[in-house]
């Protein structure tokens, strides 16, 4: 089965693809053509979190072809570090928590806190004006707390959609790209969201 969703927004890419999965037999093969890099990451994560093999591969016309196989063989792979983290997403909605420059402070002083702490929260989200924080100059100190946290194990997202909207998706320095099912997902799948 192949289904095209060039030009569609975000979530749409993952929605269509969740559903054709769900309508699919096993033992078969999706095809789904994306056009933007934020929907084939999307796309390719949705279906590799889900226990399916999946890749991509690149398209002309700045097209993917993101390819998921269908089967019994397919297995999702718990995680070995599962004890290391609170099942918590930090839910971060701007780049500064208040206001200017002490704002600016104080989300560098949380951020480099929770790289301390004995237990991680499993996944960060940046929505709104926070995806500058995932894609500040290389000098920020900000960079070097993620890519920390990143390495610990943290998954680090920043929403497609305020990416696009900002014109810095060719700037992320951390983390992926993420999507509004997969937010929603992690929002209300795990044991708490904290917001700052």
């Amino acid at each position: 089965m192949k289904i095209d969703c060039s030009g569609l927004a975000c979530p749409e890419p993952v929605l269509k693809t969740k559903k054709a999965l769900e309508t699919l037999p096993n033992d078969s093969i999706l095809e789904i053509v994306v056009d933007n890099v934020a929907s084939r990451e999307n796309v390719l994560r949705f279906a590799q979190n889900s226990g399916y093999d999946a890749r991509a591969e690149d398209l002309q016309d700045g097209k993917s072809l993101v390819t998921v196989v269908k089967g019994f063989a397919c297995a999702v792979v718990a995680s070995s570090k599962e004890e290391a983290f609170l099942d918590k997403t930090l839910f971060l909605k701007s780049d500064k928590v208040g206001e200017g420059e002490l704002g600016a402070k104080l989300i560098v002083g949380f951020l480099k806190s929770t790289l301390e702490l004995p237990k991680l929260p499993k996944r960060i989200v940046c929505v709104n004006t926070a995806v500058h924080l995932t894609t500040a100059d290389e000098t920020s100190p900000v960079i070097e707390i993620l890519k920390g946290l990143e390495a610990k194990g943290v998954e680090i997202y920043s929403c497609g959609v305020c990416l696009e909207f900002y014109g810095v998706s060719d700037r992320l320095k951390v983390g992926k790209i993420g999507n509004a099912y997969g937010t929603i997902e992690m929002l209300f799948g795990g044991e708490g969201t904290i917001s700052l």
